[in-house]
């Protein structure tokens, strides 16, 4: 999956140049809102296409299918 090593090396490269970084995971039953306006903030700001094509084909599907094939698994962060 292209999103998840994209992702890998932003948390390094942000970990190493102690850039403040934001971890969201498919557990997180607050994901999907956040998410979402994310994507809604992305598309108004006007992130690159690419980008918007990727959240909404990639990104928040993956996280909605984790949440609804393993729910037991979704909790409140805490």
């Amino acid at each position: 999956m292209a999103a998840t090593k994209d992702s890998k090396k932003l948390l390094i490269r942000c970990l190493t140049q102690e850039i403040p970084v934001f971890v969201l995971t498919g557990s997180d039953k607050c994901a999907m809102a956040a998410l979402n306006a994310y994507l809604a903030e992305a598309k108004r700001l006007g992130c690159v296409p690419e980008f918007i094509k990727d959240l909404e084909t990639n990104v928040l599907p993956d996280f909605n299918d984790f949440q609804e094939q393993e729910p037991e698994k979704v909790k409140l962060p805490d």
